[in-house]
């Protein structure tokens, strides 16, 4: 039997910093600009914001881990709970307090 899933998503997010909306929406618009600007071609601003949201998937992932203290997962399912339980609610929980402190 899989071990009980540590703390949920909420919980871990309780402890996250938040970000102001405006803020996040004006660096965002920005980036955007700049990589139109400096890469030209639209085929690599494409690989390049492809790039970036990989390496954000992996900071997010790494700060669930560092944060929720979840065990090793010994198989898939046991894998695909603490996915369904802890880390989609750690995930949709920041993306609404994104939204909700501006």
């Amino acid at each position: 039997m899989a071990p009980a899933v540590p703390r949920s998503g909420d919980a871990i997010f309780a402890n996250v910093e938040r970000v102001n909306a405006e803020l996040f929406t004006l660096t965002y618009g920005a980036m955007m600009r700049q990589l139109l600007t400096n890469l030209e071609e639209v085929e690599e601003v494409n690989k390049q914001l492809d790039q970036m949201g990989y390496n954000i998937g992996i900071r997010l992932i790494d700060e669930f881990l560092a944060k929720s203290n979840v065990t090793r997962c010994v198989d898939f399912r046991e894998t695909a709970e603490v996915i369904a339980k802890v880390l989609l609610s750690f995930l949709v929980s920041c993306l609404y307090a994104c939204v909700c402190v501006y």
